[in-house]
């Protein structure tokens, strides 16, 4: 989603920021296919090879997993939006809480008709958690005010999320040209990307390379998780900042859930992690929720299910696609 260097720790917490999961079903994938899947997550134009040099593989084994792995319905598509910095936005979780009483594809209609609604998640029980972007003050309080004054919502409780920000920076005409060619698919083949553009496979091949380079522009990938026969679960966590920081207990889950955890998205604001597991079934759930809760830290934990989620285009990709209409591309 960004494109700046990861950490470990740096890309377990932000794989996946165009998602934001709750309970879902997915693939059996092995620790390889996880690798795969945040590798591509973090950068989606990597190579099979550059990932096959990492992974300690063959380049043709790489190719057969992804293709695996997209065929699953896992991988929606690949795709490209500025980073954050390049227009200044931030991106939060809302739950919302309602009467009951509201039709479910309404509600959700007039929700998403919100500037910067990104994704709208109904959770089992009658709650939903939405995704969404603002670029300003005046914008966040236009999405708390909308929130608010549905008539079918009783409470609203909303963080802005942790993740890097990328670069700021002004682009060429030519580094347009070649991102209108990705609008379509991030991923697609540089002599392809030549062919469209009328540009040189040298040039091309450079242009990428200064994109990448620049961080101002975010080559990640949309997922639906909820296929296959495992559960993904999102515990949302809170801790008292007095006995552990947001680090440690980061540190504690890393360490522990290796081969659960799949995403940490942590609260600007408050001592609040929002953390994403896979698990054989609900069983697993309660262990590991009672494992955290046991670290002492841990206020409490809280585990969600959702039905699946409505997804919308982001307010990166639509400046980036107005940047490129606006240079008559």
């Amino acid at each position: 989603m960004f494109s700046e260097s990861f950490s470990r720790k740096d890309l377990v917490i932000n794989t996946l920021m165009n998602s934001i999961l709750i309970v879902l079903l997915m693939p059996k994938l092995d620790h390889i296919d996880k690798q795969i899947v945040s590798i591509l997550a973090s950068d989606c134009r990597t190579s099979y090879r550059e990932i096959a040099k990492s992974l300690g593989m063959s380049a043709t084994a790489i190719k057969s997993r992804v293709d695996d792995i997209v065929a699953s319905g896992l991988i929606i598509e690949f795709i490209v939006e500025f980073a954050p910095a390049m227009i200044g936005s931030e991106v939060m979780l809302v739950w919302l809480k309602t009467d009951a009483a509201e039709d479910r594809e309404q509600f959700i209609s007039d929700i998403s008709m919100n500037k910067g609604v990104m994704q709208i998640s109904p959770l089992y029980g009658g709650d939903y958690l939405v995704g969404a972007e603002y670029t300003s003050s005046l914008e966040l309080a236009a999405l708390s005010e909308a929130f608010k004054s549905n008539p079918h919502v009783s409470s609203t409780e909303m963080h802005t999320i942790l993740r890097p920000r990328g670069k700021k920076t002004s682009l060429t005409h030519l580094q347009l040209r070649v991102l209108k060619a990705l609008l379509t698919d991030a991923r697609m083949l540089i002599s392809d990307i030549s062919r469209e553009t009328g540009l040189t496979v040298r040039l091309v091949r450079k242009t990428l390379r200064e994109l990448k380079e620049s961080e101002a522009i975010k080559f990640g990938l949309r997922w639906h998780l909820n296929v296959g026969d495992r559960v993904t679960v999102l515990l949302r966590l809170k801790w008292d900042p007095k006995q552990a920081s947001r680090n440690e207990i980061t540190d504690m889950l890393l360490k522990n859930y290796q081969d659960e955890l799949w995403e940490i998205l942590p609260s600007a604001s408050d001592p609040i992690l929002m953390v994403a597991v896979t698990v054989d079934n609900m069983n697993h759930v309660d262990t590991i929720t009672a494992e955290i809760k046991s670290h002492p830290g841990i206020l409490y934990s809280e585990a969600f299910i959702y039905r699946p989620s409505h997804n919308y285009k982001s307010i990166k990709r639509l400046r980036l696609e107005e940047a490129i209409q606006a240079a008559g591309i």
